[in-house]
């Protein structure tokens, strides 16, 4: 099952997702004024744009030969995100 069944609109989707959740970071950069928060938000919310896209069965990373990257959003990024939010609260005092 794919996003809308074309692995180009796929890629379309997926990079409007990473440019809204980039705003996003920014939002919570310009408030909170914490880059380490504002890069937590980005990295959790890429990765959840990356995650659904490779549960859903996107072709986007056979197409476009970037296969590396369904793999490191599904086994490595979120011990990542897991690492950078233990980190974020660690530091929050």
């Amino acid at each position: 099952m794919l996003f809308f069944g074309s692995p180009k609109i796929d890629l379309q989707i997926i990079l409007f997702f990473l440019g809204v959740s980039f705003v996003i970071s920014l939002i919570v950069l310009a408030f909170v004024k914490r880059k380490l928060l504002a890069i937590v938000v980005f990295s959790v919310l890429g990765n959840i744009i990356f995650f659904l896209a490779s549960f859903t069965g996107s072709e986007v990373f056979r197409v476009y030969h970037f296969l590396w990257l369904e793999y490191f959003s599904v086994i490595v990024w979120p011990f990542l995100n897991i690492y950078a939010v233990y980190k974020l609260a660690k530091s929050k005092k």
